[in-house]
């Protein structure tokens, strides 16, 4: 097949969305078809057919804007057996909705009514929305692809688009990079690289919006839990500034390490006790899948896609609210399991099921689908 792939950062240096879109395209590679990739910005790769799209450079509305109308533009002149979105462009065959929806996004990010209603009349998010209802209801795309049954729902619910339009296909995990192995090859080096005791109760917090994901209430958790011996290893790119001096008010500001970007995350997973990503709202925290793969144990929230391959009590435990006393009790329950090896390898054989051939094995049925139905 000749397969159109949009992503406007084409890079592994960046999040989520932008490494599925780099692994995806390989693996198509990999399986003998023609990749195209639609981006503004990008990585050569082998085997890639690599196109650049111009932006109006100036605001974020002139960015999404331009992005989607000049890309559906230059893909209509190359005759793709299928095109495969995960930005919200004018036309595409499939949208993968990535980052979830604007609606919920919104409800989520602004809790006060009145401030959301006021966030959603700026000009970026009118975009947004402008672009979502292009997509959902008004034949932008004929097929949908999410990661969650959460944003499945999510997409019936506010656009009444039907079932059998959404296809869901849960991310997949890198088992030779994330495995069971990273518990007795990498604890002791990364406890010793960050003078962790061995004997401490050591805590994960990994993602690049400390805000969304729900820092601060992890933070305010340990510091009612008050545990000497139990550190929280944070991870992400964010400015943790406002969080080291939560944490020193919390009275564990010695407790609470900032480390930044950190190249080998399977390093850090092997080393922790437990996981813990109490998000507001995540698509797919593909974090959670990583970190189980390796043998830690995940604690997060319902409003996480990820949770939905999460047994509660068998591989982690999923949050109902976002309450202090909560978090700070599954904490607790997880680290009274921390010497317990059953939980670590529940997390490691749930994980090692969602392998990149299972993953290319339902995008490509997918993707035969929606050629039998263009020829139709």
């Amino acid at each position: 097949m000749k397969i159109g792939l949009v992503c406007r950062h084409y890079t592994s240096t960046k999040g989520g969305l932008e490494k599925y879109t780099l692994n995806l395209s390989q693996e198509l590679v990999r399986k003998g078809h023609e990749v195209h990739i639609f981006c503004n910005t990008g990585d050569e790769k082998p085997g890639i057919f690599l196109h650049n799209i111009p932006i109006f450079p100036l605001s974020s509305p002139g960015k999404n804007l331009s992005f989607a109308l000049k890309t559906s533009t230059i893909i209509a002149g190359f005759g793709l057996d299928v095109v495969q979105s995960m930005e919200r462009i004018w036309s595409q065959d499939i949208f993968r909705a990535s980052d979830g929806i604007n609606p919920v996004q919104m409800q989520q990010k602004y809790r006060n009514i009145f401030w959301r209603k006021f966030k959603a009349a700026g000009l970026r998010r009118q975009v947004l929305s402008f672009l979502e209802r292009r997509i959902f209801q008004r034949g932008g795309a004929e097929w949908f692809l999410t990661n969650s049954m959460l944003i499945k729902e999510q997409i019936m619910r506010y656009y009444q688009v039907p079932n059998e339009r959404i296809t869901v296909i849960y991310n997949s995990v890198d088992t030779g990079q994330f495995n069971f192995s990273a518990k007795t090859t990498f604890r002791n080096a990364v406890r010793d690289e960050f003078g962790i005791g061995r004997k401490c109760r050591m805590i994960l917090f990994a993602g690049n919006d400390f805000q969304r994901k729900g820092l601060a209430v992890l933070i305010k958790a340990l510091g009612k839990r008050n545990d000497p011996d139990t550190k929280l290893l944070v991870a992400g790119n964010d400015s943790p500034g406002q969080y080291r001096r939560l944490a020193s008010r919390c009275g564990i500001g010695a407790n609470v390490l900032f480390i930044g970007h950190y190249k080998n995350p399977e390093k850090l997973y092997g080393s922790a006790d437990v996981f813990v990503l109490p998000t507001q709202y995540d698509a797919f925290a593909n974090v959670c899948l990583e970190a189980m793969a390796c043998g830690t144990p995940v604690i997060t929230t319902r409003t996480n896609g990820a949770a939905e391959i999460v047994e509660h009590g068998k591989e982690g435990f999923i949050l109902q609210t976002l309450e202090v006393d909560e978090v700070m009790k599954r904490v607790h329950d997880a680290l009274e399991n921390a010497d317990n090896p059953l939980m670590a390898s529940n997390a490691a054989q749930k994980a090692a099921e969602y392998t990149m051939e299972r993953h290319m094995k339902s995008i490509l049925s997918l993707y035969n689908k929606v050629c039998e139905a263009k020829t139709a």
